[in-house]
């Protein structure tokens, strides 16, 4: 149902009326002005610093053979369009033909690579706003915007290739939001040279839209590109600017709060929940394994818990496996725990071996360096995703209770009033 047009709607209409005024040519003056800023698509792209310590393959070199430790893991190098990867023993090495496309940023499951545009937590950021404030939003990459000659818009979030994205942040905005597209005109990909991306995103949208249910819109079209601010974003905008040009404040109760700002509070809360989350979680099983290592939450993995607390049923849809243990095979030597990126794997006092589902980031590595074959990987169960927030499940059940006192009180009091009314009926009488 239609929302109702009021006098709010009506001094949008006079200022956007008033912006076209002043600036009729519109996009258009923004490619014929000599001044205007120009896009530049280096400046979205940046080569992967690459941290060691966490690779796979370096930490599994020494505990297997050179043969063994590829199978750990490869996913970068395989992802890599221009072969730029190089990993000797307990050193991986980007080379100088590096595109700077970001895929491996967007395939390593332990984060080694790091482009700070492109890290879950900044992209999360960045199309939540773009998808919180506009009717539509867009995520393109330089080729496609590059072909617009103009910078982009509030609503478009322009990364170097759109398989940037990984299956976690896909998954974790869809499941709140259904306003999310990709623009990628005919011809972008298939004379790209970053040959890996079409599959790469192709791969993660297709596995992100199985998990929340959701779809990402796709756009060919830039005619057809709608850069709309949401209703009420242009309202709290508005009743904002009327508060700053009259020189008053805007309190914390007003419902005056403008859009940006109800946004921004909305990436904090997610932040804090994220925080809050992690603390509940080491509280329930512990943040250091038996041999007194740190377990690690990356941070795809942690966008995808945080979402699953939001949305328990969602879990249930989700394939992901870990790793199981034949406990007759098993000579208790260690090496999974070890290999382990994030320490979810502990062999406890006894040499029994665990895993812990939230901090597993699913990459088979400690399968690989078995010696024994003792370890595969079975199907997780969902309801170990789903973190416990004690205080916050102790709360409901005081209100719970609250609500309950408060209508065995209400029935009571019926009841009184009633006895007295009868009572008084009967005297009358």
């Amino acid at each position: 149902m239609a929302e109702r047009h009021d006098m709010i709607d009506d001094l949008i209409d006079i200022r956007d009326n008033w912006s076209s005024v002043s600036h009729p040519l519109g996009s258009i003056g923004d490619v014929l002005d000599p001044n205007q800023e120009r896009f530049d698509p280096s400046s979205y792209k940046e080569r992967p610093r690459v941290n060691s310590i966490f690779c796979l393959q370096c930490t599994a070199h020494s505990l297997v053979s050179e043969e063994r430790s590829y199978d750990a893991c490869h996913r970068c190098q395989d992802i890599c369009p221009v072969d730029a990867i190089d990993i000797q023993k307990a050193t991986v090495r980007v080379g100088d033909t590096c595109r700077k496309c970001g895929l491996c940023v967007m395939t390593c499951p332990t984060e080694s690579f790091i482009v700070q545009r492109v890290m879950a937590n900044q992209l999360f950021e960045r199309i939540v706003r773009a998808a919180g404030s506009h009717e539509q939003c867009y995520v393109t990459c330089t080729r496609a915007l590059g072909r617009l000659g103009r910078m982009p818009r509030d609503n478009e979030v322009v990364l170097p290739c759109v398989g940037d994205v990984p299956r976690e942040l896909w998954f974790s905005v869809l499941a709140d939001h259904d306003n999310v597209n990709v623009y990628l005109p005919l011809g972008i990909c298939d004379r790209c040279r970053n040959t890996t991306g079409e599959e790469a995103y192709t791969t993660e949208i297709a596995t992100a839209e199985e998990w929340s249910q959701a779809s990402v819109g796709l756009e060919v079209d830039a005619s057809a590109l709608n850069h709309e601010q949401t209703r009420a974003y242009k309202r709290a905008q508005l009743m904002a600017d009327i508060a700053r040009a009259g020189r008053t404040t805007v309190s914390a109760a007003s419902p005056a709060l403008s859009g940006a700002q109800a946004i921004a509070k909305r990436i904090r809360n997610h932040a804090d929940q994220l925080y809050r989350m992690q603390r509940h979680l080491e509280q329930a099983v512990g943040d250091k394994t038996f041999a007194s290592r740190r377990r690690i939450l990356t941070q795809k993995r942690k966008a995808v818990l945080g979402m699953v607390q939001n949305h328990p049923t969602l879990a249930g849809r989700m394939r992901l496996e870990v790793p199981a243990c034949d406990a007759t095979r098993c000579t208790m030597c260690g090496d999974c725990a070890r290999e382990c990126p994030t320490n979810a794997c502990d062999l406890d006092a006894h040499g029994h071996f665990s895993v812990q589902a939230a901090y597993c980031v699913n990459c088979g590595a400690c399968v690989v360096v078995c010696p024994e074959d003792a370890l595969a990987l079975h199907p997780c169960d969902p309801s170990e995703l789903v973190v416990r927030d004690e205080d916050a499940e102790r709360r409901r059940r005081e209100a719970k209770r609250r609500r309950a006192a408060l209508q065995k009180a209400a029935r009571t009091g019926k009841r009184q009033a009633r006895r007295v009314l009868d009572s008084l009926e009967g005297r009358a009488s």
